[in-house]
C-alpha cells in the first residue's frame, strides 16, 4: 500500500511538471508548444496591396517588432496561405479585399479552435467595405461575435495631426491586451459591433461621430472619407474600435484599422506603429 502511495505521488509530480513546461496545456501525455511563427496574409489583395506601397513599405516595422519579440515572420505570398497550428502560432489578416475560399475559411477556424491566435484588421467605410465583409465572414464562421461596420470613425476634438478621421483612443477595458495603454492613434478605421463571446477592449471618446454613407460608388462601396451626399447618416456616440474573443482553445483580436501597426507611408512625421501606445498594444496582443 505504501509503495502504491509513493508511485501515485511521483505520478502527480510528473504531471505537474509537464503542465508547467507547456504553459498549462491540457493535452497530457503529449503536448506540442505553439510555434513562435507568424503568418501575415498578403495574398488576398490585402489593403489593396497595402495602398500600392507594397508589404515592406507598409508593414516593415510590424515585421521587425515581431522579430524582436522572438518570432519568425512568414508572408502568405511566399510561404502559401496554410494557417496550421503545427506551423504557426499567430495569423494576421490585414483587410483582405479578396474573399477566402471555403477551405481557407475552414483552415482558419481549425487553427483558432486548436489554440492559434488570429488578428483581423479592418478598414474605413467606403474604402474597405468588401474587406470588412470578408473579415465578417471569417468572424461568423468562428462564432466570434464581432462585426466590422461599414462606417468611418471621426473625432473632431481628440485626434492625431489635426485629422478628424485619425481619432485618439483613450478608453480601455481592463484586459491583458490593454495593460499599460493610455492612448492609441486610430488611423482611419471603422467601428465594431460586439456580442458574446466577443468582448470590447477599446472605445472611442464620447465625441466620436461615425459616418455611414448609403450612396454607392461603381464598385458597390459606399462613399469615402469626407464625401457626403443626401444619404449620409451621422451618429455621435462612444463606440467600440477593438474587441477580443476566445474560440475553442484559441483567441481572436479584431481592430477596425490596418494602419495602427503600420509604417507611415503617407510621409507624416512618425510611423503609425510608433505613435502613442500602438506598438505596446501589438506587444500585449502577441503576449496574451
Amino acid at each position: 500500500m505504501k509503495s502504491l502511495v509513493v508511485r501515485l505521488g511521483l505520478l502527480l509530480l510528473i504531471v505537474a511538471f509537464g503542465l508547467g513546461q507547456f504553459g498549462g496545456c491540457s493535452c497530457i501525455p503529449s503536448c506540442t508548444p505553439i510555434p513562435k511563427v507568424v503568418l501575415i496574409d498578403d495574398a488576398h489583395n490585402n489593403e489593396n496591396n497595402f495602398d500600392g506601397y507594397g508589404f515592406d513599405a507598409f508593414y516593415g516595422k510590424l515585421k521587425t517588432t515581431l522579430q524582436d519579440m522572438g518570432y519568425t515572420v512568414n508572408r502568405a505570398s511566399t510561404s502559401g496561405f496554410s494557417p496550421s497550428i503545427s506551423v504557426y502560432g499567430i495569423v494576421i489578416l490585414p483587410a483582405p479585399f479578396d474573399a477566402y475560399t471555403s477551405s481557407e475559411t475552414q483552415a482558419l477556424v481549425d487553427f483558432v479552435r486548436a489554440g492559434g491566435k488570429l488578428i483581423i484588421l479592418g478598414e474605413w467605410g467606403g474604402y474597405g467595405d468588401s474587406a470588412n465583409a470578408n473579415l465578417n465572414a471569417i468572424s461568423t464562421a468562428l462564432g466570434a461575435g464581432i462585426t466590422f461596420n461599414n462606417n468611418t470613425v471621426y473625432d473632431d476634438t481628440n485626434n492625431y495631426n489635426s485629422t478628424s478621421y485619425w481619432p485618439l483612443i483613450t478608453n480601455f477595458v481592463s484586459h491583458p491586451t490593454t495593460n499599460g495603454l493610455n492612448t492609441l492613434a486610430y488611423i482611419a478605421g471603422s467601428s465594431l459591433t460586439v456580442q458574446s463571446p466577443g468582448t470590447p477592449v477599446a472605445y472611442s471618446s464620447g465625441n466620436v461621430r461615425t459616418m455611414v454613407n448609403l450612396s454607392k460608388d461603381p464598385r458597390g462601396n459606399s462613399a469615402g472619407i469626407g464625401m457626403k451626399s443626401p444619404d449620409t447618416k451621422e451618429r455621435v456616440t462612444s463606440i467600440v474600435v477593438a474587441a477580443v474573443a476566445q474560440v475553442g482553445s484559441g483567441k481572436v483580436i479584431a481592430i477596425g484599422d490596418t494602419n495602427i501597426f503600420g509604417n507611415d507611408v503617407y510621409y507624416h512625421q512618425t510611423d503609425f506603429i510608433d505613435l502613442y501606445n500602438n506598438k505596446k498594444f501589438l506587444q500585449n496582443i502577441v503576449n496574451w
